[in-house]
């Protein structure tokens, strides 16, 4: 008796333990996908060069958050407390020069073909003095949506350094995700609609913060 008891009990037990091997593998499902685009999307992992992303991979990515960015005036600006968005962050070769006008110029177009999503992607230029009054100017006319911030000489340098691509010449155009990171980067041989392709992609597979 007691061993048909047994085989009972065992019988019973049965569906309790497909069921929790039933809910592992749904967790798995979910979450296996995840972590393997985490990988891929921060360290590039598995994507051959060039045939997804138009920009150039930043390996590994480079956290911006740190630096000591200041507007014209001084006051210190940190992103940590802001709103998370996309951040297009254009570091000219030193002043902002006529090609450094053009990758300026080809971030607008790209910011207004966003269209509803604009509002997610904030466009920054990195300067190390404030510009002349002239180009100040020009710069609030030509980009009345391009926040200026401004870093000394020595973290300029160092974040010059740190996102150097062998690809990539100046000026350069930086893209940096909702957590801070510069993960990727353009200059002017990109056009407008790689960007655009990138960012809009980008756009559609992250949540707005």
């Amino acid at each position: 008796m007691n061993q048909y008891k047994g085989i009972a009990a065992n019988s019973r037990e049965l569906p309790s333990a497909r069921s929790r091997l039933q809910g592992v593998l749904m967790i798995a499902a979910v979450l296996v996908p995840m972590v393997a685009a985490y990988i891929v999307y921060y360290t590039g992992y598995g994507i051959p060069d060039g045939r997804i992303n138009q920009g150039e991979l930043l390996h590994p990515p480079v956290n911006i958050l740190n630096l000591p960015f200041s507007d014209l005036s001084g006051k210190p600006q940190t992103f940590a407390g802001e709103k998370a968005k996309w951040r297009y962050l254009i570091i000219p070769g030193g002043e902002c020069d006529t090609d450094c006008e053009k990758i300026l110029y080809t971030s607008r177009q790209v910011h207004i073909r966003l269209g509803d999503k604009a509002n997610r992607v904030e466009r920054l230029l990195v300067v190390m003095a404030p510009p002349s009054d002239g180009q100040l100017q020009m710069l609030q006319r030509e980009h009345p949506r391009l926040r200026l911030v401004r870093l000394e000489e020595r973290a300029w340098q160092q974040l010059h350094q740190q996102t150097e691509h062998r690809n990539i010449s100046d000026p350069r155009l930086l893209l940096v995700d909702q957590q801070g990171f510069a993960m990727m980067a353009y200059d002017n041989r990109h056009s407008g609609n790689q960007l655009l392709k990138d960012i809009k992609r980008l756009l559609k597979y992250s949540y707005e913060q």
